[in-house]
């Protein structure tokens, strides 16, 4: 399931996401972050309330933050306190060291110049 919010002004939104970020949800997950692209010129991804997530999960936010940036726009990822979230994607080799800060208040996965 997810949830988008919009801020005209800023023209940056937040997709909220919530249950399963599996290979069974991908196609779902791709449709909503295209979307949101499509919408705004900064989009966070809120993975904060999801429950579990796979290698296709991380996949496609890695897809999606190379073609942000490919267009000029940004990605960042909120993992709140997801440790589930955070610790897998330690196991599958994004160390939370990459963490960044794109001037928000929460932190966000990607360094800017990555």
């Amino acid at each position: 399931m997810t949830n988008w919010s919009f801020d005209n002004e800023t023209n940056t939104g937040t997709l909220k996401l919530a249950g399963e970020m599996t290979v069974q949800h991908v196609s779902d997950l791709k449709a909503s972050l295209v979307e949101a692209f499509e919408n705004a010129e900064q989009v966070t991804v809120d993975v904060s309330a999801t429950t579990a997530v796979d290698v296709a999960g991380v996949q496609i936010l890695c897809a999606c933050h190379r073609f942000s940036r490919s267009r000029g726009k940004k990605m960042c990822l909120r993992l709140g306190d997801n440790t589930r979230f955070a610790d897998f994607l330690e196991e599958v080799g994004f160390p939370l060291g990459f963490i960044c800060n794109h001037g928000e208040k929460d932190r966000c996965v990607w360094a800017s110049g990555s």
